[in-house]
């Protein structure tokens, strides 16, 4: 019986040391598989991140081969006619070198005639480049696609021909302002030219249609909307007969790049003039365009039906034209541009584009309220009211003209000095083209564009629905972020064009301005906006970037300030991190719609994932305030706090003031200076010694003797103080002082004590609206400038507040109240 149960607990034994076995066996699996687990997907997160490099690296592959190959063929002087979208084989040239010369250069039938009437209608002695070439391929029947830059004479390859054929050129022009401001100059000229649109009545319209078949030809140009040739049968029969009558000399299409989705400016109707084509194939057709690029003229040549059409492209530069961007101090610059136009522009036309009608009525009244002639031109107004506002501005009874798109392309006046654009445009074409308005009389003229964080979200709800609208909103955003690169080279790459730097001539901000710019790694910075970014995402919360920028300052709401790493950056720094972010993919667009409006909001982007990688970098070029700039306010700081002491003082001599009134203007002083203080931010104190003359009548009141006047009469400021008396409270010259030291100067000033007299409140507001204007000058630079290198010290490592110290417990609002305690209210201290 004892060896039975001996035996039985033998194999209970075993079989307990054979199930540890088991568990602990099992033990090591699960914690291999845990170990496999976590190395797969370290494995699959760092997959994803090769991934994106190499994706990245392809997409800039793609960029540069394609860039390399149209330098090559720029180089090699290839030009070749365009092929057909999709076609796979190589173009094969068709004109040559030697054919552009043939025609510049040769003496065809109607040579003489032509350079007759350059000279004796259009009033010119010769012809610019190309347009001698463009006239004889157009006489000689010729399709061609002419790429000229604005204000280059582009209407005079057709017009002139016009006048020297039989019968009548049928224009085509997308705009009713293009169309008027070239029927003004015709008629000025005694060109006969005539307008088919909307508002044309209908004895016009009858006379125009009766011309169309009259053999004497009445007009030689007629001016035609593309919606007009897509609607109306009765034109088309009468263009059918014109044709078949030899009456119809060519078809010329102004603005020719709206014919294509890839254009910046496409109309839908523009797509249906491929019939003109198909009907009348023995015409020659002229497309003229400034901003069009190899992609969109193939587009163009296949919507347009034309076979294989001659390509004549000038050079993009004007040399006269300064281009700068300017960033808005605040949403709303009118008044920027008010002053630049008084103190620049003075007598002298020019035209502020805006982004929408209501912008064009506010701004055009501001302007007007700021004593400048200028009136609103946009699409919704009535036709006889455009055409009244542009017949006037071209006669310079309107100084400006505050227009949306509507008023852009091929607005012909010579002598605008300046055009200004309140909100950037949605395109590098959109803006090449409405600022060539300017200067084309060869003069030099001004270009100036200005950037808001805001405006870019603005126009990106309005290009959503455009297949290529987000990407061409964002090449001019990098044009306006662009710090480093000459303007016209960021130009010259979009129109695949070949620049030199050197021949800007300091024509742009960039180059005139030289390396005004610093390069910041901003990899920590990202990282800390994108944490913010997916973490709403998390809590299926969508984030605007406006609320971005105030979350990452610290502004956001309370219940995310305790999970957000607050920055020390400036506003400025702020968006300039987010745009760039958003430019290189580790942000995108997320579109909201509703019935009524669409919202935008920020997402993370493909390359957002790339920042988990501790070795993935991210350095941007920002532009900088050079410190002899942040020395020269500083200087305006301490001129303009004297002037106002001195004259605080004359004001302030011999007044009576009595207890209530004091405590009252006390309070309303003190709650002046907290706003001032919380202005100042990270501002550094003067560094001048100020001397305030002081002549205060001391009247002795009854019921005034309260314990804190017996407080203020033996301190030892008062005990030093007499009537008439000069007193000097310098402020310390050395910033490098000891912070103990520093510290006893600011605390000595009888800040919670002092007694001030109203004038002096209404002194405090004015010059409170004059610093915040200068102390936003330098905020810019007070990150760059100040850096911590002590424990318990901010340190200033750069001038011109080389070496200023004081202890971090002394804040910076309590040193610029203090300052302020001393300068402005220490002679206002009665019994």
């Amino acid at each position: 019986m004892q060896l039975l149960q001996a035996s039985s607990n033998s194999v209970v034994i075993k079989d307990v040391i054979l199930i540890c076995d088991l568990e602990e066996e099992l033990h090591k699996m699960a914690n291999d598989i845990d170990d496999a687990q976590a190395e797969l997907d370290s494995v699959e997160a760092e997959l994803e991140m090769v991934e994106l490099q190499i994706s990245e690296l392809l997409e800039k592959q793609t960029k540069l081969s394609s860039r390399k190959n149209k330098l090559l063929q720029i180089l090699e002087g290839a030009c070749s006619s365009a092929q057909p979208s999709g076609s796979s084989k190589p173009p094969k040239p068709s004109f040559s070198r030697q054919d552009l010369q043939h025609y510049e250069e040769s003496d065809f039938s109607w040579s003489k005639e032509a350079q007759a009437k350059l000279c004796n209608m259009f009033q010119l002695s010769k012809f610019r480049p190309l347009q001698r070439a463009a006239i004889n391929l157009s006489m000689s029947g010729k399709d061609l696609f002419l790429v000229m830059p604005t204000g280059r004479g582009k209407s005079l390859c057709y017009q002139l021909p016009a006048l020297c054929s039989k019968g009548f050129t049928l224009v085509i022009a997308p705009l009713v302002s293009l169309m008027e401001d070239q029927l003004m100059y015709l008629k000025c000229i005694n060109v006969p030219a005539v307008t088919l649109n909307a508002s044309s009545t209908k004895e016009d319209s009858k006379q125009v249609l009766a011309g169309m078949t009259d053999k004497n030809s009445p007009f030689k140009l007629l001016y035609v909307t593309p919606e007009k040739i897509a609607k109306s049968k009765l034109l088309m029969s009468k263009l059918e007969k014109s044709y078949n009558m030899g009456l119809l000399a060519r078809i010329a299409v102004d603005e020719v790049h709206c014919c294509s989705q890839w254009g910046h400016d496409f109309r839908p109707d523009y797509k249906l003039l491929g019939i003109l084509k198909r009907q009348f194939p023995k015409v020659p057709l002229v497309g003229l365009t400034a901003t069009a690029t190899s992609n969109v003229l193939k587009d163009c040549q296949k919507i347009l039906c034309v076979q294989e059409p001659i390509t004549l492209t000038a050079p993009f530069n004007r040399p006269n034209l300064y281009y700068e961007v300017r960033f808005k101090h605040n949403e709303d610059c009118t008044h920027q541009i008010a002053e630049l136009i008084k103190e620049r522009y003075k007598n002298q036309s020019g035209i502020v584009y805006v982004f929408s009608q209501k912008d064009a009525e506010v701004v055009a009244t501001d302007l007007q309220k700021r004593n400048i002639v200028a009136q609103p031109y946009h699409a919704n107004m009535e036709p006889s009211d455009k055409s009244l506002v542009h017949q006037r501005w071209s006669s310079k009874k309107i100084q400006v003209v505050v227009a949306t798109v509507a008023f852009g392309m091929g607005i012909d006046k010579a002598d605008v000095r300046f055009v200004i654009h309140h909100t950037i445009s949605k395109s590098i074409e959109n803006y090449y083209q409405e600022s060539g308005r300017a200067g084309r009389d060869d003069g030099s003229a001004d270009c100036i564009v200005f950037f808001g964080f805001a405006d870019i979200f603005r126009l990106s709800t309005m290009v959503v629905m455009e297949n290529t609208g987000q990407q061409k909103l964002h090449n001019m955003v990098a044009y306006c972020q662009n710090v480093d690169r000459c303007r016209r080279a960021m130009m010259a790459i979009h129109f695949d064009e070949v620049w030199n730097d050197d021949e800007c001539n300091q024509m742009c901000d960039v180059c005139r301005h030289g390396n005004d710019y610093i390069t910041m790694d901003i990899t920590t910075h990202a990282r800390d906006v994108v944490t913010i970014v997916e973490m709403a995402s998390s809590m299926d919360e969508k984030l605007t970037p406006l609320k971005v920028c105030d979350a990452w300052m610290g502004k956001g709401p309370a219940k995310h300030r305790k999970t957000i790493k607050v920055t020390s950056l400036s506003r400025v720094e702020v968006e300039s991190i987010i745009i760039h972010l958003l430019l290189h993919g580790y942000f995108s667009e997320d579109f909201s719609f509703t019935p009524y409006t669409t919202h935008f909001y920020l997402k993370l982007g493909r390359k957002a994932a790339l920042l988990k990688n501790g070795n993935h970098s991210i350095t941007m070029k920002m532009r900088r305030v050079m410190s002899h700039t942040t020395a020269e306010t500083q200087e305006e700081v301490e001129t303009a706090l004297i002037d106002v002491s001195n004259m605080a003082v004359q004001r302030h001599n011999k007044t009576k003031i009595h207890k209530d009134h004091q405590n009252m203007e006390k309070r309303l002083v003190q709650n002046h200076i907290e706003s001032l203080a919380w202005e100042a931010g990270e501002y550094v104190k003067p560094t001048s010694v100020f001397e305030v003359d002081v002549e205060v009548n001391l009247v002795e009141e009854r019921n005034c003797a309260s314990e804190e006047e017996k407080g203020l009469k033996n301190s030892p400021e008062q005990q030093s103080s007499s009537p008439k008396r000069r007193q000097k409270q310098p402020l310390p010259r050395n910033c490098g002082a000891d912070a103990d030291q520093a510290e006893a100067d600011l605390v000595s000033a009888p800040s919670e004590l002092s007694i001030i007299s109203a004038a002096a409140v209404e002194e405090l507001h004015h010059l409170h609206s004059y610093y915040s204007k200068q102390l936003r000058r330098i905020n810019y630079i007070s990150h760059e400038h100040l850096q911590s290198s002590q424990p318990g010290m901010l340190t200033c490592m750069r001038e011109p507040f080389k070496s200023l110290r004081f202890p971090l417990k002394t804040t910076i609002a309590k040193g610029a109240r203090n300052v302020w305690t001393r300068v402005s209210m220490r002679r206002k201290l009665i019994q």
